[in-house]
């Protein structure tokens, strides 16, 4: 798909050293701006139902430079008797789908659902080096047969900054006339869970909006400050694809989101009811980046190397859980391994020499061998950076 463009009018302001060339200043912006949040939205009590339900889109109010939405889901069960359980997705699938607009509609964020949002915010390392939302102390998820059985809590993120260190990725957002937009939609009863609660519950969001402020042009003491983070303009996309499976063979399949730099790639493999599993997962599993082989990662091998970049060391798990690797997930982690914070590592503040650049005309490919019997669909999951220069990749170590 051709990359989002971004509709926000340039900030009359000093160039950020950095780009190209551009005159150098005398303090940073992540010195001269300071990170704020303030409210962007609050949604329910909204009874679930038998349905999909899609909330009213969320308009983010305009301050600085966008750096995530974080948001906490709170789902109430009162009254309940029956044994509830919940879907192996659960409870992060209660966002069927979510979605971040740019002003003219492009998409920053491709329609993507709980679950695997909830992937980018444990496996994709945006402005942390881990965030695993099940560790999270307002984490709650109860089952069985209680009164408020059914219930449960969580916050998740919707990333737009890689790495705080130099603002890389926050997006200008102070045009109210431009704003954008996030769309979320809830889940029904049946795919939240597996025993519902006797009544159905409701579901309140509460998102705040983190951002860097935007700094004047000098400083008390007529010092001269960047207003524009370093690489101002570089978009994250999180962009996807679901080729077709063919189970029990070999397969050879080709990523179509090319023409930008990709930082990570994460799969999930789903049986026939939609499941994820693990055991269908290619013993084998080779990329190709214009026909030359790049990686050959075995089942085994692959799972060790995310324990030891993610410090995952309890296992694998068919449901979200603390300290453990997710059924059915498996990322590319090699692009965002470098070991900026001491040992092999994934972390939003590698330092991005590493990222897979790729044209318009990149073939890049995937070879599973094989996929196995009960292997029916696949999400491909992509971190993909635009960048506004060839140096705003690097920074910043560029300068």
């Amino acid at each position: 798909m051709p990359a989002p463009t971004l509709a926000k009018p340039a900030a009359a302001a000093p160039a950020a050293g950095g780009n190209g060339g551009a005159p150098a200043i005398s303090i940073p912006f992540t010195r001269a701006s300071r990170k704020k949040s303030r409210l962007a939205f609050q949604t329910g009590p909204t009874t679930l139902n038998t349905t999909v339900q899609a909330l009213p889109p969320q308009q983010l109010p305009a301050a600085g430079y966008l750096r995530q939405i974080r948001a906490t889901v709170t789902v109430a069960s009162a009254g309940n008797s029956a044994n509830v359980a919940f879907q192996p997705d659960a409870p992060f699938n209660i966002l069927q789908q979510v979605s971040l607009l740019s002003a003219n509609g492009d998409s920053l964020i491709s329609t993507i659902d709980g679950f695997a949002l909830y992937v980018q915010n444990k496996y994709g390392a945006y402005g942390t080096g881990f965030n695993d939302p099940c560790a999270d102390p307002g984490y709650s998820l109860v089952s069985g047969s209680g009164a408020t059985g059914g219930s449960f809590s969580f916050e998740i993120v919707i990333p737009v900054e890689i790495d705080p260190r130099d603002a890389f990725g926050a997006l200008q957002n102070m045009a109210a006339n431009q704003s954008y937009l996030l769309n979320l939609s809830l889940n029904s009863l049946a795919n939240i869970y597996a025993t519902a609660p006797t009544v159905a519950p409701t579901v309140s969001i509460t998102a705040t909006m983190e951002y860097w402020t935007a700094p004047a042009t000098t400083n008390a003491n007529g010092e001269v400050q960047a207003t524009a983070p370093l690489g101002n303009g570089s978009v994250s996309l999180i962009q996807t694809q679901t080729p077709p499976i063919n189970p029990g063979t070999q397969q050879n399949i080709q990523l179509l989101n090319v023409g930008n730099t990709i930082r990570h790639i994460i799969f999930i493999l789903r049986d026939s009811s939609g499941v994820r599993t693990e055991s269908a997962w290619p013993s084998v599993f080779n990329l190709y980046v214009n026909n030359d082989p790049w990686m050959r990662k075995t089942a085994a091998q692959w799972r060790a190397q995310h324990a030891r970049e993610y410090r995952l060391t309890g296992g694998i798990s068919a449901t979200p859980a603390i300290n453990k690797l997710d059924n059915g997930v498996y990322v590319i982690t090699d692009f965002m391994n470098d070991g900026a914070t001491g040992g092999a590592r994934v972390d939003s503040s590698s330092n991005r020499n590493e990222w897979l650049v790729t044209g318009s005309a990149t073939a890049l490919n995937i070879e599973a061998v094989n996929w196995g019997a009960a292997a029916s669909s696949l999400l491909v999951l992509q971190n993909n950076i635009r960048p506004s220069s060839p140096q705003a990749v690097y920074a910043p170590n560029w300068i």
